[in-house]
């Protein structure tokens, strides 16, 4: 079905001079979320292709995660716990 988008601007500004002040301040958050959601997508797509991608190499670098200190932290956190229960 091809929609003539000169036609569907018209209907939707017709039906936005009809809504309350409250209801233009979400329109207009949706369409910003929509020009969002398609920026920098490929034609033909509703959501963009580019992922970001985050290195976390040597962010717990210098930290001790040994079995004997999870151990000790286990412990600290379920003696915490049972106090503050009683």
């Amino acid at each position: 079905m091809a929609v003539d988008s000169g036609v569907l601007a018209q209907q939707i500004y017709e039906q936005a001079r009809q809504l309350s002040p409250e209801n233009l301040v979400d329109l207009a958050k949706y369409v910003e979320f929509l020009r969002f959601k398609t920026q920098d997508a490929p034609k033909g797509t509703s959501t963009p292709n580019k992922l970001r991608i985050v290195k976390l190499r040597g962010l717990f670098k210098g930290y001790d995660f040994s079995p004997e200190l999870l151990a000790e932290a286990r412990r600290e956190m379920w003696q915490s716990l049972e106090t503050s229960e009683s």
